[in-house]
């Protein structure tokens, strides 16, 4: 099987002869940190990896200029200290927005305007990617996808009451970024994309950030206009959603979506996801950055991802391996590298009863 197949018989449980995996480091920040020795160490475990799957993200318009006397941010790659400001006018600093540009009021979106997603130079960089690796399965971004875009935009607590407040102004400013999202994913289906991978972080530690109602009546619809259009298209859905999602599960099962990230055990029930979806939902990620690889020992993190392909992997795929998030330079390189080793032993046994032998 060549790796596309493989990523496509695992998201659709059709046997596939091994499992994928995709381990997420902050690269950047290790080199901050630990220096150059240690980056290099962590680029041949990387390189060495089976690499199933490319990310593709877009570029910013070649054409747009900032406002603002700020370095210009072409994506959120990477730690820096200064402020960048993005294409959509929203101010980051250290991975943090920092400034919103409609925050403080209404009045600004009147003349406010949304990137344009046929911009020129947008897909070039993805274009050069896919043609170096024809034989992989390819992801196209469409990144911080709604909420997160226009919590970006109008501040975090104006989002979450907007809907009530103003919900006029809300459905306009929400129309715009869906048109935008839109535009990206024909683009992205055009080029022949195999999936494409949204994000919005729903999840707080415990549970989720708003009622689900809430998500239901104000993102539910937007969500599945983009799924069916993905699909459509014959691509995949991939959603990354940190915390506790679960709730949402059901209504993201319901507009057919196909892999779930990043699946955080100090968040959600590894076992109790597994009883419920395993053979429904393809589940990537799970192997804990919180507690597991910074504080335990590769033989914790052995058992962990064991754990993890044992029970998401047992209905004839449906397990994309993965971290709960994005390594940070807290965890050692020994459980880096164990981390790589779990996943290339138990990745290797997609059947149930070989992955439960294998020690």
């Amino acid at each position: 099987m060549t790796s596309r197949e493989i990523v496509k018989k695992t998201i659709h449980f059709e046997k596939p002869d091994r499992l994928p995996y995709s381990v997420w480091i902050d690269i950047p920040r290790f080199e901050e940190e630990q220096g150059e020795n240690t980056v290099e160490t962590i680029n041949d475990l990387v390189s060495n990896a089976k690499t199933d799957f490319i990310l593709l993200d877009i570029q910013s318009d070649s054409n747009w200029k900032p406002d603002k006397k700020t370095p210009i941010l072409e994506s959120l790659v990477g730690y820096f200290h200064d402020e960048r400001i993005d294409e959509w006018q929203v101010t980051w600093k250290e991975l943090r927005v920092v400034e919103h540009p409609l925050e403080k009021s209404w009045s600004l979106a009147e003349y406010y305007k949304t990137p344009d997603p046929f911009g020129p130079g947008r897909f070039d960089k993805a274009k050069t990617i896919m043609k170096k690796n024809k034989d992989k399965y390819h992801l196209g971004l469409v990144w911080f996808t709604l909420f997160e875009r226009l919590w970006m935009l109008r501040g975090f607590n104006n989002m979450l009451t907007d809907p009530y407040t103003d919900l006029s102004e809300f459905s306009r400013l929400r129309e715009k970024v869906m048109d935008f999202n839109l535009g990206l994913i024909e683009q992205w289906l055009n080029l022949g994309v195999d999936g494409i991978f949204i994000s919005d972080d729903w999840g707080g530690q415990q549970k989720l950030l708003v009622n689900p109602d809430y998500w239901v009546k104000f993102y539910k619809p937007g969500y599945k206009k983009m799924f069916d259009a993905i699909h459509a298209g014959g691509a995949d859905v991939w959603m990354h959603s940190c915390g506790n999602i679960t709730e949402l599960i059901p209504h993201l099962l319901e507009i057919n979506l196909d892999v779930l990230n990043p699946v955080q055990p100090q968040s959600m029930d590894i076992d109790c996801l597994s009883r419920q979806y395993s053979g429904k939902l393809c589940f990537y990620g799970g192997a804990d950055v919180q507690e597991t690889l910074p504080h335990g020992t590769p033989e914790d993190i052995r058992r962990e991802v064991r754990h993890l392909v044992q029970s998401f992997g047992k209905k004839n795929g449906g397990y994309i391996g993965g971290t709960s998030h994005t390594i940070l330079p807290d965890t050692s390189l020994e459980n880096i590298k164990a981390l790589f080793d779990a996943f290339n032993d138990f990745c290797s046994h997609p059947d149930f009863e070989l992955v439960k032998n294998h020690k």
